[in-house]
C-alpha cells in the first residue's frame, strides 16, 4: 500500500525537488534566456544551492530580473525562496540518491551497468512524475471517459512511439467493452476528426507537446465541441492549450536514449491507471466484458 502523499503543483509552495521537475517540464515553452535559467535549475541544482542570484546571472549571462521571473513561474516568491527549497532538498538527499539522479551513460559501461541504468531511469521517471502529478486532471480525464454515452466515439491519436501507446490503450479499452479508434496515417486522422461530433472524445499523445498534426487535430476537435485530453512530457506546451485536460509525465533527457524511452513507460503507466479506474468504477459491465474477451482468445493461448 502506498502511504506517501504527493502534492499537486497547484499548491502555493513546492519542495525543492518539485521545483527542479517543474523547471524541466516548462523549459521548452520559455524564451531563450528563461530557458537558460530553467536548464541550470534542473541540471545544476546542487551548484544553485550554493550560489547567489548575482553569480547565477553572470554565469548564464541573463539579468537578475529574468531569474526572478522564472522563480515566480516555479511558484516561488523569488530566488531566495527557490534556493532555500533546493538547498533543503540537496541536504536531505542520501548519497545514493544523488548518484542515481546524476548518473549518465558512458562508453565504459558494461552491458550489466547499461541495463541497470536504463531500468533506473525508468524508475526515476515514474517517481518524478508521481511528485508532480495533477490528481485533479487525472480525475477529470477518467470522468470524461467513464461518462461517455454509448453512441459517442473515442479517437486516440499519436505519431511514432506515441501511436504505439494509442494502440495499447485501444487494446485495453476493448477488453472492457469500450471501442476506440486509432489511425496512424495523417490523412486518416484528419478525416476521422472531421466527423467528430459534440461529446465525442479525442485523446492526443505527443511527447514534446508540439507535434503539428496532433495539436491541429485537438484544436479542430475542440472547435467541434468534442472533449479533448492530452498526454505529454511538457507543461505549457502547445498541445495543452487545445486540451480540456492535460496529463503530464516528466522524464529527464539523456544524450543516447533521449527522453522518449523513459517517458513512454510513464505515459503507459498513466494510461494503465486510466484503464484500471474505468474497469473498477464500472458497475459490473467491465467484469462481464473482461470474461467475454478473455474467453474469445483463450483457445489460442494453449
Amino acid at each position: 500500500m502506498i502511504e506517501r502523499r504527493y502534492r499537486s503543483l497547484s499548491q502555493k509552495s513546492l519542495s525543492g525537488k518539485e521545483c527542479i521537475l517543474l523547471a524541466r517540464s516548462i523549459s521548452p515553452s520559455l524564451g531563450n534566456k528563461e530557458r537558460r535559467v530553467t536548464s541550470f535549475i534542473s541540471n545544476n541544482y546542487q551548484e544553485l544551492a550554493k550560489s547567489t542570484i548575482s553569480e547565477v546571472a553572470v554565469h548564464l549571462n541573463v539579468s537578475e530580473a529574468t531569474i526572478t521571473k522564472v522563480c515566480k513561474k516555479l511558484k516561488c516568491k523569488g530566488f531566495y525562496e527557490l534556493k532555500k527549497a533546493i538547498e533543503l532538498y540537496v541536504n536531505g538527499q542520501k548519497e545514493e540518491d544523488q548518484n542515481d539522479l546524476d548518473s549518465e551513460f558512458t562508453r565504459k559501461d558494461s552491458n550489466k551497468v547499461i541495463l541497470e541504468k536504463v531500468m533506473l531511469n525508468a524508475i526515476l521517471a515514474i517517481q518524478d512524475t508521481l511528485d508532480i502529478v495533477d490528481y485533479v486532471a487525472f480525475d477529470k480525464a477518467a470522468e470524461i471517459l467513464r461518462n461517455k454515452s454509448e453512441e459517442k466515439k473515442i479517437f486516440l491519436v499519436g505519431n511514432g512511439g506515441s501511436a504505439i501507446l494509442c494502440e495499447d490503450f485501444q487494446h485495453k479499452l476493448l477488453k472492457i467493452g469500450i471501442f476506440a479508434h486509432v489511425y496512424k496515417d495523417t490523412h486518416m486522422q484528419f478525416m476521422f476528426t472531421s466527423l467528430v461530433n459534440k461529446g465525442d472524445i479525442v485523446l492526443g499523445i505527443s511527447h514534446t507537446g508540439a507535434t503539428k498534426n496532433i495539436v491541429q487535430i485537438l484544436k479542430l476537435a475542440q472547435l467541434k465541441e468534442a472533449h479533448t485530453i492530452s498526454l505529454t512530457n511538457y507543461m505549457n506546451s502547445p498541445i495543452t492549450e487545445v486540451s480540456d485536460v492535460s496529463l503530464v509525465s516528466t522524464a529527464k533527457n539523456h544524450p543516447i536514449t533521449g527522453e522518449n524511452a523513459s517517458a513512454r513507460i510513464v505515459q503507459l503507466s498513466i494510461l494503465d491507471a486510466l484503464y484500471t479506474s474505468l474497469a473498477l468504477k464500472d458497475s459490473g459491465g467491465s467484469n462481464k466484458n473482461l470474461l467475454l474477451t478473455s474467453d474469445a482468445v483463450k483457445q489460442y493461448r494453449q
